[in-house]
């Protein structure tokens, strides 16, 4: 399929200026209406036939799509496209221009679109990241398998007029969403599926979790976070309570045994992979973080998979 330029994404329209009265809303109280006070968030719902899309700008915002049927190839300058199938969803790369297209005929999609901060009680739930020391798997646009509590929740959304058009009402189904959310899926699985939109000054550690595996250097690390060096260590020390060069090489050490507890074999295969030219340095390595020389970790991997005793 040839995939024409789409008309640029617009959201539904609210009543911005409407002139009712909400400090006195029988229907909210007012700690339903303190949701998301201090937050932008819009849902819009999209059917589009084959071979019809949009285009989502670099505005600032962030994208979440929701395919409740149908499907949706997903396309950005410079990376791969990814196909979105029925009963999915996928975070857009924030500050990304993206051209979506649909496969199938019916093709029904749920957008909503926010600024990366949603609060709640006054408190931004995304401020709890994963645990100290969980792997993130980096993936430009992540998706995450539909809820079918969040599916029911999304396809509600529309069936009254009167309340879809209402600013509170988004704000509190966005709410309601994110805290489905945050019970439905594991804190691995948010952060996975949120950390393009997560900025250093938005969660500074699941910033590093999710980027140091790019970066060759402390200094190239700081330079993605867009801090000075310096400036970069101070934050990272007072965060991780650890300097940020001791810290790198211990994620090297524990991906260096997790691939052996994979079953490789190759020192010459682990070297190339992880960057060491002699095997005298990969073996000082290993010794100094992991306690055993490459061969010794090898060794025991293969004991204990053997049957016999042995231990990593």
């Amino acid at each position: 399929m040839d995939y024409q330029p789409k008309p640029q994404f617009e959201e539904s329209a609210l009543r911005e200026r409407c002139t009712a009265d909400c400090s006195r809303c029988p229907t909210f109280p007012a700690p339903f209406r303190r949701i998301g006070d201090a937050s932008y968030c819009r849902f819009t719902r999209i059917e589009f036939d084959a071979g019809e899309g949009v285009r989502f700008p670099s505005d600032g915002k962030v994208y979440v799509l929701f395919v409740l049927s149908g499907s949706l190839m997903l396309e950005q300058p410079e990376q791969p496209a990814r196909l979105v199938t029925s009963k999915q969803c996928v975070c857009l790369e924030r500050d990304a221009v993206c051209q979506v297209t649909a496969q199938d005929g019916g093709t029904c999609v749920v957008v909503l679109s926010l600024l990366h901060h949603m609060e709640f009680c006054e408190q931004d739930i995304f401020g709890e990241g994963p645990l100290p020391g969980t792997a993130i798997p980096a993936v430009q646009m992540p998706v995450l398998t539909l809820h079918p509590v969040v599916e029911q929740l999304l396809s509600s959304f529309f069936l009254v007029h009167g309340m879809a058009d209402c600013e509170r009402y988004h704000k509190m189904k966005t709410a309601e969403l994110f805290m489905l959310i945050k019970v439905l899926y594991t804190p691995t699985e948010q952060a996975c599926f949120f950390q393009s939109m997560i900025l250093p000054q938005d969660n500074f550690r699941v910033f590093v979790s999710n980027n140091h595996e790019r970066a060759r250097s402390v200094a190239e690390l700081a330079a993605m976070a867009g801090m000075s060096l310096s400036a970069f260590k101070r934050r990272f020390a007072a965060c991780f309570n650890d300097s940020v060069y001791h810290w790198m090489m211990e994620q090297k050490a524990h991906r260096i045994l997790a691939d052996i507890r994979d079953g490789e074999g190759s020192t010459k295969a682990l070297m190339q992979k992880y960057g060491f030219r002699y095997y005298t340095q990969f073996s000082r390595f290993c010794k100094n973080y992991l306690r055993a020389t490459p061969a010794q970790l090898i060794a025991r991997v293969r004991e204990r998979q053997g049957g016999t005793a042995g231990e990593l």
